[in-house]
């Protein structure tokens, strides 16, 4: 049976690209079963029961029988993905109303959710662009009007400010809206720059957000006469774009600026510029806009009306060191915070308090320091308030200690202040923490209102989802995370790639194929590598699961194979080796296989890929694969045959029962440039081990090791007992242990012994090295003794004994 999880519904997967299937119900989007020659189908009777998803979609977003609904992140892009494809292929592009259409509803659809615009998205926006301004002599009105016109230029400057931009897209996006801005600014018949103030400032934040203030800056310039009165300025956003670049010179250039214009960058400036860089998160950046000179009133007394230096305004003073203390830097923010007036004490007491805990008081000082604040200034009762107490347990969670966020807590009713519903969102977030699966379910049923929490803290939501995900109660929580995420789903609310990659990774273990990949579908595509690799680490560490079924693994191998393509060779080869480790080298030849035929060179087998192959290979005696995988090898013209990848074709030719293929690659490694290494003579002596000739080719080896000084380590010398054991060579390895201390360096030990008992063929060669050792080496064949032996073919072997090679 045919697996549906085929290269095209993965490719909508990573790019949101747009899904089209004939018949194929929703419920049967991603059935990972594996192909016929890997293992035979087996017939799966569907139970019903609650799955991740309980809510169904739309009716009437379903785009025919048995097809699934189009995400509103997928309108468009079916047309312009034809067209990059009939570009590439210089074949019949698509007509062009279906295109302009398409580029329309792209950015009609986005504007009440602007969402994420990945790089596969910007760059079938930009290919579509070109092309529509290529062919714009052709357009009829209608044509036109969907892509030129004002209205929809506009919002496509809009949407791109917007919407989220990954950092690999953002050179394209900013590529598209500077075509959308040249072709407002164009010359229609109205006059050249007749680009409206709107669209010049949204154009102007999507520039100083995306690491080009300088060009936002010299937009504000031409159209200076644009901006006046307009809330926030746009100095102030360029402002922030210099800050996120930490340019300090530049900073300081747009207050000289501002003053050619008649504007000063005055306290409440200063202020709304530290706010909005706050609200980006970024802490450089408000550490280089707080440090920017802040200019005051012209002083009216003198004649060259200098412009006087002001110190920033409290309250932007306790805003900065809040967000300092709340990200650690509690350093930084100890001069500002001295700076602050210290009278009345109640102007201050909710940053002074925060100040107090960041030093290291917990509950019981807080309250006994409060008592001597209030003594001192009976103001301060009423000025402290349940925000001031909030931003003290905010804290206690920012520096990863929820263990004093109780304590904190309780010292709302001992200062007569109520709880709101941000007190209890920073408690549920300590116990999330804490990983008190109890007492967050308590919490959420008695003082959080789950329909808010999105809303209202929506990186706290995730952080929820995650740990009930990975708490050891998962399963019994199954119907509470569903819930939970129901209202996510259906409101299209994105979800951090640490939540999805725990919500993979609990589905995974509920073997919910199904679920993954409608978990997958919409999101996989809106992040960028490092979330991807989030998300791609949790189906790796699946396929590595030992304890998990071949098949299981198989068919989520398909899903990852398909929906990481760009996962490194080395993931890759784990992932190979791991098959190899379950004695299933059919599935990792196929894991092989795959990367021999990645398009991309970098994903391509490196040297290290093919010696890891050929020793699991040798593992594994699979004399039809080694075959395959040799001539591919041989195929291979970009890898160099070094020595290590020969020493895996030896190891690999010899366990296959080929020692005579082995004694002719050895050859070629003694003619090579590189030469043998040790581990090729510790192979070499495995060889021995099956070669007719094996016992006196083993015997020259080691004169050859004696005479040439190289190291006898305990390795190749055992491997030498091994050779001439698995001879029947009794005189030869009872000879070799006996005189092991002085030509190796190291005196025999029970290994020795027991490697010895195992190479040798037939119990009654066994039975004589047990004999032999009793009398010898009393003390080490006793402590042999104690270990379980097994049945072989050719007698009894003590298990867990090996001298395995390692290529």
């Amino acid at each position: 049976m045919q697996s549906h999880l085929t290269r095209r519904v993965f490719r909508a997967i990573i790019n949101n690209e747009p899904l089209h299937f004939s018949r194929c119900h929703r419920h049967q989007l991603l059935h990972t079963i594996s192909p016929a020659r890997v293992r035979p189908w087996v017939p799966v009777l569907h139970v019903p029961r609650r799955t991740l998803f309980a809510f169904s979609l739309n009716p009437t977003t379903e785009t025919g029988e048995g097809q699934p609904a189009t995400l509103s992140s997928e309108k468009g892009l079916q047309p312009m993905t034809d067209l990059k494809r009939s570009l590439e292929d210089k074949s019949r592009a698509p007509p062009n109303h279906t295109l302009t259409k398409a580029f329309q509803l792209f950015f009609a659809t986005r504007v009440e959710n602007p969402g994420i615009i990945n790089l596969f998205q910007a760059r079938l926006l930009s290919i579509t662009w070109r092309h529509l301004k290529a062919q714009q002599e052709e357009l009829d009105d209608r044509e036109y009007q969907d892509v030129f016109s004002v209205e929809n230029l506009e919002r496509m400057l809009f949407v791109l400010s917007e919407a989220e931009c990954l950092p690999e897209s953002r050179a394209t996006i900013l590529k598209i809206a500077r075509y959308a801005y040249a072709e407002l600014c164009a010359d229609h018949g109205f006059g050249p720059n007749s680009v409206s103030r709107p669209a010049l400032l949204v154009y102007i934040n999507l520039l100083s957000s995306n690491g080009c203030p300088a060009e936002a800056r010299n937009t504000i310039i031409k159209f200076g006469g644009r901006f006046r009165g307009a809330k926030p300025s746009p100095w102030l956003t360029v402002m922030k774009g210099f800050a996120m670049d930490d340019d300090k010179r530049q900073l300081r250039n747009i207050v000289r600026d501002m003053e050619k214009y008649s504007l000063t960058f005055d306290q409440a400036s200063h202020e709304e510029l530290i706010n909005l860089l706050i609200e980006q998160g970024q802490f450089k950046a408000v550490q280089t806009a707080y440090e920017c000179p802040i200019t005051g009133d012209f002083d009216p007394g003198m004649v060259n009306k200098k412009v006087v230096i002001v110190e920033p305004s409290v309250a932007t003073k306790k805003a900065v060191v809040k967000y300092a203390i709340l990200n650690s830097e509690i350093e930084w923010a100890g001069p500002i915070f001295h700076s602050l007036p210290r009278e009345p004490l109640s102007e201050i007491v909710g940053i002074t308090l925060l100040w107090e805990a960041a030093q290291g008081s917990n509950a019981s000082s807080l309250a006994e320091k409060v008592k001597s604040w209030i003594a001192s200034d009976p103001q301060v009762k009423d000025a402290l308030t349940i925000a001031d107490l909030n931003s003290v347990i905010q804290y206690a969670n920012a520096s990863q200690r929820p263990e004093l966020a109780p304590g904190f807590v309780r010292l709302a009713e001992q200062w007569g202040l109520v709880p709101d519903q941000r007190t209890h969102l920073l408690q549920l977030e300590s116990y999330i923490q804490a990983g008190a699966v109890e007492q967050t379910l308590e919490m959420l049923e008695q003082r959080v209102d789950i329909g808010l929490l999105p809303s209202e803290n929506l990186p706290l939501c995730n952080k929820l989802i995650a740990m009930l995900c990975l708490s050891k109660q998962r399963n019994a929580l199954f119907q509470r995370i569903s819930s939970l995420l129901d209202p996510l789903f259906q409101d299209n609310v994105r979800l951090d790639p640490t939540t999805v990659a725990a919500l993979t990774r609990m589905l995974l273990y509920r073997h919910d194929w199904e679920a993954i990949s409608e978990l997958l579908r919409p999101r996989l595509g809106t992040y960028d590598d490092e979330g991807k690799g989030v998300v791609r680490n949790v189906i790796t560490d699946f396929i590595l699961d030992s304890s998990q079924k071949d098949e299981d693994v198989w068919d989520v191998y398909e899903l990852f194979k398909l929906a990481f393509p760009q996962t490194a060779v080395s993931v890759r080869t784990e992932i190979m080796c791991s098959f190899f480790e379950r004695k299933r080298s059919d599935l990792a030849v196929l894991v092989f296989g795959h990367m021999r035929q990645a398009e991309d060179p970098r994903r391509r087998p490196k040297p290290d890929t093919y010696a890891r192959c050929f020793q699991g290979i040798a593992r594994n005696s699979d004399a039809t694969n080694l075959e395959l995988v040799h001539n591919m090898l041989k195929l291979d013209l970009e890898v160099n045959l070094n020595t290590r990848i020969q020493n895996g074709l030896m190891l690999a030719y010899a366990a296959c029962e080929m020692p005579e293929k082995s004694m002719e690659i050895f050859r070629q490694i003694l003619q090579s440039d590189e030469g043998p290494s040790q581990k090729t003579i510790g192979i070499f002596f495995k060889v021995c081990e099956k070669h007719h000739n094996g016992a006196q080719e083993a015997i020259k080896m080691l004169e050859k090791i004696k005479k040439v000084g190289l190291e006898l380590d305990r390795r190749l010398f055992t491997g030498y007992i091994e050779a001439v054991a698995a001879q029947c060579e009794f005189d030869l390895a009872t000879t070799g242990i006996d005189k092991m201390q002085a030509e190796s360096g190291v005196p025999p030990t029970s290994t020795t012994i027991g490697l010895f008992y195992n190479a040798i063929p037939y119990q009654y060669w066994k039975d004589q090295v047990e004999e032999w050792a009793v009398q010898k080496y009393p003390e080490l064949w006793a402590h042999l003794a104690t270990m379980e032996r097994s049945e072989h073919e050719d007698g009894l072997k003590f298990d867990g004994i090996d001298n395995e090679i390692w290529v």
